[in-house]
């Protein structure tokens, strides 16, 4: 009956084929029988293979050294807390974990109590434990790392998103220094915490990052030759030019004009002296941490320095001068591209980012270098 009612149907329909059972199918002279495998296919990866392939992604794409570094020393807590288990067997229980964990961490675990597991860490008694905001940063990269994962199609569910609760700040916190604050940490107690004691280190970047708004680092990386003569300016060339130097964003590779002040105070002078000594470096007394870069001597001796001077608070710290610079040039109505130009961020526009170009030096230094007057 059955063969009946195709051949009925073949008749009525030629288009249609009729479907071969499975028992039917056969394999050509030249193919082999596919076979179905009833074992479940997984490709599950483990946090450390996870973390391996994004810290690879980032390295190619040119992020800066420091902000790897971050996203490496998170990974590795992460996997401490929660072992280097497989990605999809994570769940929202091990997001609420690891946050709980993270609050009761101490301060300077790595540099004090490297030795102890976490643990021991969650052991110790009266010990202050680390700050929300680093708590913060630990969480987003560990969101960061699974956000990609998504993108990638590594897992599908970010376990980490939302798991630690935003601080509401009612406090406001004044970034820049006063007036009055920048007069006493320029003032002559700056010249016996450097140049007297035969660290210039200390001077010249407290100087340069006062009279420019330049990040800590981008200063303390600089090599002599970043210091040229450009249509008759003398100007600083910031630059990830070769390994051991990084900017923060595109924006942060920018030729800005050197304030008059520095050249009055003698930087050209210490420029040919570093030069006579063959060295490479503008600071050659200051060694680069692996996660913190050139700046790290000269931060933790400018906090030490602000607590002497009396004037050590929340908020205020060496990038007090980046915000004190802004502060000054938007004060004077100073063009904002040219404040982004010589702070080195992004102009926030696709018309000025890409079309808009570098301003020639002698317009940066007259229209907004020159309004800075620090001290």
């Amino acid at each position: 009956i059955k063969e009946k009612l195709r051949s009925e149907l073949a008749k009525l329909n030629p288009a249609i084929t009729p479907i071969p059972k499975p028992e039917e199918t056969k394999a050509s002279n030249n193919q082999k029988p596919i076979e179905i495998s009833t074992t479940p296919i997984s490709s599950a990866i483990s946090l450390s293979q996870l973390s391996a392939k994004f810290i690879s992604a980032k390295n190619e794409a040119g992020y800066p050294s420091k902000t790897i570094n971050g996203y490496y020393d998170t990974h590795k807590l992460a996997i401490s807390v929660l072992g280097d288990v497989a990605i999809d067997s994570l769940t929202h229980h091990h997001g609420r974990r690891l946050v709980s964990i993270l609050k009761k961490l101490p301060v300077n675990r790595v540099k004090s109590y490297s030795n102890l597991t976490i643990q021991q860490l969650l052991q110790l008694k009266n010990e202050p434990t680390i700050s929300h905001k680093t708590i913060l940063k630990h969480v987003e990269r560990i969101s960061s790392l699974f956000n990609w994962a998504i993108k990638q199609g590594y897992t599908s569910e970010n376990v980490f998103r939302g798991k630690l609760e935003p601080i509401r700040n009612t406090e406001k916190i004044e970034k820049h220094f006063t007036n009055q604050e920048l007069h006493l940490v320029l003032g002559d107690k700056l010249n016996r915490e450097s140049l007297a004691i035969n660290k210039p280190e200390r001077y010249w970047a407290t100087l340069i990052s006062a009279y420019s708004g330049a990040r800590l680092n981008e200063v303390c990386q600089l090599n002599v030759s970043d210091i040229q003569k450009m249509d008759g300016i003398w100007a600083i060339n910031f630059n990830a030019d070769s390994e051991d130097k990084s900017v923060k964003t595109e924006a942060g590779n920018r030729v800005i004009p050197l304030h008059p002040k520095l050249l009055n105070l003698g930087l050209l002078d210490y420029i040919n002296q570093i030069k006579g000594q063959n060295y490479h470096k503008l600071f050659p007394n200051l060694k680069r941490m692996r996660s913190t870069g050139y700046g790290t001597m000269i931060s933790r001796w400018f906090a030490k320095y602000l607590k002497k001077l009396g004037i050590k608070k929340k908020g205020k710290n060496f990038h007090s001068f980046r915000h004190t610079v802004v502060n000054k040039l938007t004060n004077q109505k100073v063009y904002e591209p040219f404040i982004r130009e010589l702070i080195g961020h992004s102009h926030g526009s696709i018309t000025l980012d890409v079309y808009g170009g570098r301003k020639p030096l002698s317009v940066l230094l007259n229209e907004c270098v020159v309004k800075i007057g620090a001290c």
